[in-house]
């Protein structure tokens, strides 16, 4: 979610038609329209920090890891998540992974 956000913002997409498609389609979970909400109005102020959910990822997968799992999206995800902390988002709201990847490369 986060990196298609980065994505329309990027290509200045109409967020006000794209962002329904991508929250009312499959990947509109409740966390997904939270973040986007929270990143809309950049609103970073903690809620679940984002260094916090880097921990959480690493801890499902170092646990992954002990049952011969190789769990390829969340490792994907926790390298972005600490990308961003390494940022200085660290202690922002985990929506803030957006605000990293919205950045240029």
């Amino acid at each position: 979610m986060a990196e298609a956000y980065a994505f329309i913002a990027r290509e200045k997409l109409d967020a006000d038609k794209a962002l329904p498609l991508l929250l009312n389609g499959a990947p509109g979970s409740p966390v997904c329209k939270l973040l986007a909400t929270r990143h809309g109005s950049k609103d970073y102020t903690p809620n679940f920090q984002l260094r916090l959910m880097a921990k959480d990822l690493g801890y499902a997968l170092a646990e992954a890891r002990r049952h011969d799992l190789k769990l390829e999206t969340a490792q994907a995800a926790l390298d972005r998540f600490n990308q961003a902390a390494a940022a200085g988002m660290g202690d922002e709201d985990m929506a803030a992974v957006i605000k990293y990847l919205e950045q240029p490369s």
